[in-house]
């Protein structure tokens, strides 16, 4: 599924890291471009020259950011808040909803889809796949009285397996379940519509498939749960007029961002403004398509050599995720970062992650070295 619409060499062009590395690991941490970069950097340089003159400024292209993610997910810019990283919006969720029953979520979660649960008293119960797979029936077996929320990542990190938004959101509701997304590998490649999914609340972190770099972080609140639940955090920027400094007015915001407590990270959140803004002009479609490409591309490849691909092979359950299934993942990996192929260990063997930035080129080196080394 070729795309016609987007010069892919010129994409490719906006991040340097691709003259010295053949990067297939967007799934850990993606290198970021010449826009993410100077969107920081700008912050930096302003603060180097005129200290935080300029914070007004930063004000406004905070809020441009978190217009741009609203739009990106189909959210109302009320419902977005930055956080750090995954884990600390998940945590925030568990906070939220403390003492509203127990959680049901999947085997091969990444921890930061369980620990804030666990750590914070619940009763976490685990779905298992079948070959990777977790079925809405499998899913909806394993609801138990007590179970009142759902957590579930869009992609699973360690096989790629993509869920349903839309069919497990319609679930939750059927059971009556708050629903919990993390979006951590999913987001920025494949479509998001919080409101047509029916989600509650949605994570996901900047360093990953957004392509911004670390530290920051997006929740996204549905503004149904913003009147009514107990804010666990407050601080200056909690309330609805900072500027006053009124230390003893709890006047807090009805909105997502009275989470953040205190002054903003602005550097990766700006960071973050940009890749979105890329990812708006490139469109979403493009980006899904030119992934899937290049991973149909990646799989006849290996099919050639008589390897495994353990990931869903099924349409539905695509992702940008391929596994491949070999002896010694550890090794095979560190072997291919010595040649500057940058790939995980995860799963039953390695884990590639293709994104815009990459070609045909890259995974024709990658699959000539995987040959040598495995032969």
């Amino acid at each position: 599924m070729p795309s016609k619409k987007v010069n892919w060499a010129s994409i490719r062009k906006l991040f340097p890291a691709t003259k010295k590395y053949t990067y297939l690991n967007a799934a850990a941490a993606a290198p970021i471009s010449t826009k993410a970069a100077k969107a920081a950097k700008e912050f930096y340089d302003e603060m180097l020259m005129q200290g935080d003159l300029a914070w007004d400024n930063w004000q406004k292209r905070l809020e441009k950011a978190r217009k741009q993610i609203a739009k990106f997910i189909n959210a109302d810019p009320s419902e977005i808040a930055f956080t750090l990283n995954t884990s600390h919006g998940m945590n925030m969720i568990a906070e939220l909803l403390k003492g509203k029953g127990g959680v049901l979520t999947h085997d091969d979660e990444f921890p930061s889809s369980t620990l804030p649960w666990i750590h914070h008293g619940y009763k976490v119960n685990f779905v298992k796949p079948v070959n990777h797979i977790y079925s809405l029936e499998s899913i909806e077996k394993s609801i138990k009285k007590n179970t009142r929320i759902l957590v579930s990542s869009y992609v699973q990190y360690s096989t790629g397996f993509r869920q349903d938004l839309i069919k497990l959101g319609q679930l939750c509701q059927k059971k009556k379940l708050t629903y919990v997304v993390n979006a951590t590998q999913a987001v920025a490649v494949l479509p998001i519509d919080v409101q047509k999914a029916k989600v509650d609340f949605l994570v996901f972190n900047s360093f990953k498939w957004p392509m911004a770099g670390y530290g920051a972080g997006v929740l996204y609140i549905n503004k149904k749960y913003l009147k009514k639940l107990h804010s666990p955090i407050a601080g200056w920027r909690s309330v609805n007029v900072p500027g006053e400094m009124d230390n003893k007015s709890l006047d807090l915001k009805k909105e997502a961002s009275r989470l953040e407590v205190g002054c903003p990270h602005f550097a990766p959140i700006f960071a973050l403004g940009a890749a979105m803004d890329l990812f708006a002009k490139l469109g979403q479609k493009n980006i899904q398509n030119r992934i899937m490409e290049l991973n149909d591309y990646l799989s006849k490849k290996l099919t050639q050599l008589g390897l495994e691909v353990t990931s869903p092979a099924v349409e539905q359950y695509r992702s940008g995720i391929v596994i491949i299934k070999v002896a010694h993942p550890k090794l095979i990996a560190k072997k291919l970062a010595q040649k500057k192929i940058i790939v995980s260990p995860r799963g039953e063997g390695i884990r590639t992650s293709v994104h815009i930035y990459n070609n045909k080129k890259d995974l024709d080196i990658f699959v000539k070295a995987l040959k040598a080394l495995l032969s």
